[in-house]
């Protein structure tokens, strides 16, 4: 299999193509990005010594705090063996690092505050808030001032 890069400042958002030979069967192929897809959608994590399949979608942010990594969700805090370098190499490009111990979803964020105690992202639909450091916060800023 051949996979080729191709960077183009034209486009607004990353395109797919796949090319195959004729005696590849299509329908089973699809079927396999779309399990792929579905998998990545969704992580299990622990609570009280019970898995849970979690929407990715759903975590407002990932803490690192007490040699463990928390999953916060708007209602729930899961817990994960995974460490934070593990987490940000698999997440999706929504996930964003934002301080030493902390990755959070730019999806869930309902506002970025800047003062001189603290930078504070609150979340949608939740009372959570997390601080974001001040070498993450111009990064932050310019991801949410691009999604808009």
């Amino acid at each position: 299999m051949k996979i080729r890069v191709e960077v183009d400042n034209q486009l607004q958002e990353p395109e797919v193509t796949i090319r195959t030979p004729a005696a590849v069967d299509v329908d089973q192929l699809v079927k396999a990005i779309a399990d792929a897809e579905a998998t990545a959608t969704r992580m299990t994590f622990s609570q009280r010594g019970q898995n849970y399949q979690v929407n990715l979608q759903d975590i407002l942010f990932f803490e690192a705090a007490d040699h463990q990594v928390m999953v916060h969700t708007a209602t729930d805090i899961f817990l994960t063996r995974q460490r934070l370098y593990e987490l940000e190499a698999i997440l999706p490009v929504n996930f964003r690092r934002v301080s030493k111990s902390a990755i959070l979803n730019c999806d869930q964020i309902f506002s970025l505050t800047k003062s001189v105690t603290g930078n504070l992202v609150k979340f949608q639909n939740s009372h959570k808030q997390l601080y974001v450091s001040r070498r993450f916060y111009k990064g932050l800023k310019e991801t949410l001032e691009r999604k808009g």
